[in-house]
């Protein structure tokens, strides 16, 4: 890495630690103390997100085809880096499937608009129990119950949530490229994570490619994915349909009232 882009990440790296600093007061010229709010995020970089956000929102059918890797770390804090391919497909208001496919686990997650279906090949069980009535409610019962689906996050956007509801710092870093596509490249910091998103340039301001880093854990495990999107995907009347395979055993739900939103 040559001098001047060291100097290019030292400075954003500063600059992300100086937003997200509690910073309770700021002197002015004049030397009085003035109000500063936690959450700090530069005007071109909120100037993306709400560009992402308002196009997203009026998405109703797409797939999402994602590589992601995602570390674990071991004793004396060795990385092992896992790989991770899905592809999740929504139809909005209420359809939805997920199959993915990775070094620790297979499963495949199908939402049909009154029932959620969750199948492990590796074991060869599955669960299923009532759901919402829209993805958007299911979503966000998801990320409440803590259950783990590729791109909950993103999907989360396309409804009522907001990326950045608990940022306390975020910066434009500049223009990438993302298998071909030219994307705004943005850097944000919570209290205990640092991510980072490329934004498609453009009419269609998609998300291509997200970093999380977990700051605080031994080794700043990472989770990465690249999102290649189709707003156009082939769907058929398979598609959101829950068929056991032969011989796999269904097994209760974990905790079938969270997924319809009752409190655990």
């Amino acid at each position: 890495m040559d001098k001047s882009r060291n100097r290019t990440v030292w400075l954003l790296s500063a600059s992300l630690l100086a937003l997200a600093a509690p910073l309770p007061a700021q002197e002015t010229a004049a030397g009085a103390n003035t109000e500063v709010s936690p959450q700090v995020i530069s005007p071109d970089a909120q100037a993306v997100i709400d560009r992402m956000t308002v196009y997203m929102r009026t998405l109703k059918t797409y797939s999402i085809d994602s590589n992601a890797t995602r570390d674990e770390v071991v004793a004396f804090g060795y990385k092992l880096q896992h790989n991770e391919h899905s592809m999740v497909t929504v139809q909005l208001p209420n359809k939805l499937r997920a199959e993915i496919s990775g070094d620790l686990r297979d499963r495949t997650v199908v939402y049909d608009g009154t029932k959620i279906a969750i199948y492990s090949p590796d074991d060869d069980v599955y669960a299923r129990t009532t759901a919402p009535d829209s993805v958007h409610k299911l979503i966000g019962n998801l990320l409440d119950a803590g259950v783990e689906m590729p791109m909950v996050d993103v999907l989360y956007q396309t409804g009522t949530g907001t990326l950045t509801e608990s940022v306390r710092g975020g910066v434009l870093v500049g223009d990438s490229e993302i298998d071909g596509a030219d994307c705004d490249h943005l850097a944000f910091r919570q209290p205990t994570i640092d991510w980072q998103l490329w934004v498609e340039k453009g009419d269609k301001a998609l998300p291509r490619k997200i970093v999380i880093t977990t700051r605080y854990e031994v080794g700043d495990p990472q989770y990465q994915a690249t999102l290649r999107w189709n707003l156009n995907p082939k769907i058929d009347a398979s598609t959101f349909t829950f068929t056991a395979p032969k011989d796999a055993k269904e097994i209760p739900f974990s905790n079938p009232a969270a997924i319809n939103g009752a409190a655990p």
